[in-house]
């Protein structure tokens, strides 16, 4: 027989059990905290008509992640990329109005519409002094889609040449549209020379350009012919920078672009190309545009200079 005082704890412990086990059951049949990550983040309606209908974005870069917080902010990004150079060439979204080398993770970026975004700035190597080598020290994943809307867009239907200029006054290369030279690059446009191109692209605010069809693609006319190319550029722009140089083609500044070619500085060469008109039907060129463009066909010799630059 249990002696009664010792009945009496017995009772009493196992009443402090089950309360003890319901308090268990009810934290885990209850809501989670409030620092809990939602699985999705929505995207609110916007009273714009061009707005896009609210949608559920699935931030699944958040969870798992790992790295160290260290910011959250509101940017906007622009309806289309641009081109950009870092450790290579590529194309980069533009955020804020300025490049943005990163990629933001789980946001998928859909071409002519601009966004404001909820995005959180992390480390992405915590307890390394110093990330790998052509890594950055942070990374980027999205929180919230806060909107997306429909981007001001210009339609346009040119015409692109076989071969590309210099735009003038620079060393940079300039597409030849509608007899015009036009820097930068056409989203999703893989130009290729020797063909003639008509096109349409959308251009929004800020000058970004989105291919949306190639109405027709046609090899150009052509005339074969040898040409040399001097070792050395040459001044052919009044007042212009010294990187506004040109290369010099049968003894002349020549402000145009041969296609193909992977011209070594100082070295005098004699080509075989195909010589295409860039202004058919024009009596000249508009001033510092070629009027040829040439694209290689073969490398008929390559010899060092023979003699020192005068110039460039």
């Amino acid at each position: 027989m249990i002696p009664s005082g010792r009945r009496l704890f017995t009772v009493g412990a196992a009443i402090w059990l089950l309360l003890a086990l319901g308090l268990v059951l009810a934290g885990c049949g209850g809501q989670s905290p409030a620092t809990a990550v939602d699985d999705r983040v929505t995207e609110p309606a916007d009273a714009d008509p061009t707005a896009v209908a609210p949608r559920l974005v699935e931030p699944k870069a958040i969870k798992g992640m790992t790295g160290t917080p260290s910011g959250v902010q509101e940017v906007t990004v622009a309806p289309a990329r641009q081109e950009c150079y870092g450790p290579f060439r590529r194309m980069c979204l533009i955020v804020d109005g300025g490049f943005f080398y990163d990629e933001i993770d789980g946001f998928e970026h859909e071409p002519g519409y601009e966004y404001r975004l909820r995005i959180e700035r992390y480390d992405a190597f915590p307890g390394q002094k110093e990330p790998p080598q052509d890594a950055g020290r942070y990374g980027y994943r999205l929180i919230e889609v806060i909107s997306k809307t429909r981007a001001a867009v210009e339609a346009s239907e040119v015409t692109v040449a076989p071969a590309r200029v210099q735009c003038p006054r620079t060393d940079e290369i300039c597409l030849l549209i509608d007899g015009q030279p036009v820097p930068g690059l056409i989203q999703g446009f893989e130009y290729q020379p020797g063909y003639e191109y008509q096109i349409r692209y959308e251009t929004y605010d800020g000058g970004l350009r989105l291919l949306t069809e190639v109405v027709s693609k046609e090899p150009a006319a052509a005339v074969a012919e040898e040409i040399t190319v001097g070792p050395w550029r040459v001044g052919c722009y009044e007042d212009a920078p010294i990187t506004a140089a040109c290369i010099v083609v049968n003894g002349e500044p020549y402000y145009g672009v041969i296609e193909e070619f992977p011209r070594r500085h100082g070295f005098e060469y004699r080509l075989s190309v195909e010589r295409y008109d860039l202004f058919p039907g024009v009596t000249g060129p508009p001033p510092e545009l070629p009027s040829y463009g040439y694209r290689l066909l073969a490398v008929l010799s390559e010899m060092p200079a023979s003699s020192p630059p005068s110039g460039n």
